[in-house]
């Protein structure tokens, strides 16, 4: 009886020790997911960054949206450091806030947990060419050919295009184009009340000129951000139609929510609606960017059209618009990671 009844004590010891790691575990579980729904919620759309710092991050001060994202993030990959996916989110959201080497520093910690992790060992070479600097670049392309040398090429490749489109001059003129022609005229933020902002306005002036020069040209708008019940896509059509473009010429891509999903979501439908050539309109703040994301995009669709840039001024003068800022050099080499499949919140976020 006395064996039975040690016996009958370490099962339920067992048992109470189960249900507890149970408990841990889910308790674990519902705080990660917590913490990976206000990271992104905060990435979409902002918060009160007070009421986290109070609700959610109990003890810690946050300065800003992408901060809370970042801590988020953080803290779901100390409750499960077997998540290297967390750690990538938390590389993304450095470099949101353009804190190089933190992101670098994140990097390569995956590596010290992974070795084998392609996309960090491309980052690493992504963000020493940002920063110019050409020896940490060799070696981090070195190490990347250790791991794929044929998939480092292509990196390779990616990162060159870049530097030469970040090297050419504004163009203004809009050209006339033999052939089949698809112009694109990306999407601005619209105001609360779904009307236009200038940046935009100067934009669809700049594809309508396009749209009279080639006639028989279709137009893509593009841009799914909606304010007010409408989309840039919404309103860009409209506004077409109103200075007389056939609305039977425009296309309109209203699924997206920033350039990444814009080149995407027209690359596919560039499969369908082939063209020899693409003019894309963009203001020149946000034409390399544009344009090295869309080149990658329509390399990976297998699309040959070539793309033509045509810009809507936005700075004093052209000489102006040719200079590429630090932070620039940043967002365009951002956009081209995700664009080429390094997701930036994998799992969550292209």
């Amino acid at each position: 009886m006395k064996k039975l009844a040690i016996a009958g004590t370490v099962a339920l010891l067992s048992i109470t020790t189960s249900l507890s790691a149970f408990a841990f575990d889910q308790q674990n579980a519902e705080r990660i997911k917590t913490l990976v729904d206000t990271g992104m919620q905060y990435y979409w759309s902002g918060g009160d960054v007070k009421k986290a710092e109070a609700e959610i991050f109990k003890g810690i001060t946050l300065h800003g949206r992408y901060d809370v994202v970042e801590q988020s993030f953080a803290e779901a990959s100390k409750l499960a450091p077997e998540r290297l996916d967390f750690r990538f989110a938390v590389a993304s959201s450095q470099i949101l806030q353009k804190n190089v080497d933190g992101a670098r520093a994140t990097y390569e910690d995956i590596l010290a947990k992974d070795q084998t992790s392609f996309e960090a060992q491309a980052w690493l070479e992504a963000l020493a060419r940002v920063g110019n600097d050409e020896t940490g670049a060799a070696l981090a392309h070195q190490g990347l050919s250790g791991l794929d040398r044929e998939r480092a090429e292509a990196y390779r490749q990616r990162f060159v295009r870049a530097e030469q489109i970040m090297a050419e001059k504004p163009n203004t003129e809009v050209p006339a184009v033999p052939g089949k022609v698809m112009i694109v005229a990306l999407g601005y933020a619209l105001a609360k009340d779904g009307t236009a902002e200038k940046p935009l306005l100067d934009r669809l002036d700049v594809a309508l000129k396009a749209a009279q020069a080639n006639p028989t040209a279709r137009v893509m708008v593009t841009g799914g951000q909606p304010q007010a019940g409408v989309t840039e896509g919404d309103v860009m059509m409209k506004w077409l139609v109103e200075h007389g473009v056939d609305r039977d010429r425009i296309l309109i891509e209203d699924k997206s929510k920033d350039t990444v999903g814009n080149v995407l979501n027209v690359a596919n439908l560039l499969k369908r609606h082939t063209a020899d050539s693409v003019i894309l309109v963009t203001s020149s703040s946000h034409m390399r960017r544009a344009r090295t994301v869309l080149e990658d995009a329509l390399k990976q669709y297998g699309i040959s059209a070539n793309v033509l840039p045509v810009v809507a001024l936005d700075a004093p003068s052209v000489e102006e618009a040719a200079k590429v800022s630090p932070d620039e050099r940043l967002v365009i080499y951002r956009d081209l990671m995700r664009v080429s499949g390094a997701w930036a919140y994998p799992g969550l976020q292209q």
